[in-house]
């Protein structure tokens, strides 16, 4: 559980990494507004419940924490990575960012990742049923 924990920790640092990129570094013009940020202020609140469900060792933590693992790297994508798609796309690839923020969008998404596949470490195998 402790690997879980770090990832989860890991994954929030990196949100709020992701959040000051776009609040300080990155042109206020470029930026979705309240309604359009919404979908992503929910996945950042919802890693903060993760964490806190793993670091209370709640029983079902694992699930839940690699499902919001798993949504936060797919969010990352659809939002940042692929094209305009609806009004909650911001793809980097439109916009004048630098390196910085190339690198911590991608570090905030591989961290989905890594969350998923800790958690995926821990969930009971099914076994398989006898013939």
């Amino acid at each position: 559980m402790r690997r879980l924990l770090f990832a989860n920790l890991a994954l929030a640092l990196l949100l709020l990494v992701h959040i000051a990129d776009h609040s300080l570094r990155q042109p206020a013009g470029g930026q979705l507004g309240l309604v359009e940020s919404l979908p992503g202020l929910l996945g950042a609140v919802a890693v903060f419940v993760s964490l806190g469900l793993v670091a209370f060792g709640y029983r079902h933590a694992p699930v839940i924490a690699g499902t919001i693992g798993l949504l936060t790297a797919v969010g990352f994508v659809a939002v940042h990575l692929l094209p305009t798609w609806s009004m909650f796309s911001d793809p980097y690839t439109d916009r004048e960012l630098d390196a910085g923020s190339w690198i911590q969008m991608l570090s905030a998404l591989v961290g989905g990742l890594w969350l998923a596949f800790e958690a995926q470490r821990l969930m009971p195998r099914r076994r398989a049923r006898a013939a």
